[in-house]
């Protein structure tokens, strides 16, 4: 039965971990495609390094840490959406001076204003449901659903 329970309060696999692994994989193929034929590169140096990599990224999946370990894979994920064009808006997150951004901060936060079309700025009230917005400017009524 503690076979069952080993992973219970671990934070497991996730997107950074299958990148890393992945990159590794592709650095241990071409070392022995293309890099064995040059005389000047150490394959074991090469090898080692991967290998070290791979120790801390499994470090990662059985880490109890599971706040910081959920911060960098949300930030990982808002790098590669900004690489890929897909957005990646931090937004107004605030991190801390460890470099990580606190899970009840990533849960809570949510935008504090919008843009009407006219181009004026709405605030947002505070509440949860569907709320209706008026522009004061121009009239036009938005409906906005907030967590």
């Amino acid at each position: 039965m503690k076979r069952f329970n080993f992973m219970k309060g671990r934070y497991g696999f996730d997107t950074l971990f299958f990148a890393v692994t992945s990159l590794c994989m592709g650095i241990v193929l071409l070392t022995y495609l293309v890099l064995q034929h040059i005389p000047h590169i150490s394959e074991q140096g090469i090898l080692s390094f991967t290998g070290l990599i791979m120790i801390i990224n499994f470090s990662r999946v059985f880490s109890k840490q599971i706040s910081k370990r959920e911060a960098e894979n949300i930030k990982f994920t808002l790098f590669i959406n900004k690489l890929t064009g897909k957005g990646g808006k931090i937004g107004n997150y605030v991190t801390d001076n460890k470099g990580y951004t606190p899970l009840s901060q990533l849960k809570s936060a949510r935008p504090e204003s919008i843009t009407c079309k006219c181009g004026n700025k709405l605030d947002i009230p505070k509440g949860k449901g569907n709320q209706m917005i008026v522009c004061p400017k121009c009239g036009r009524r938005t409906s906005i659903k907030l967590p």
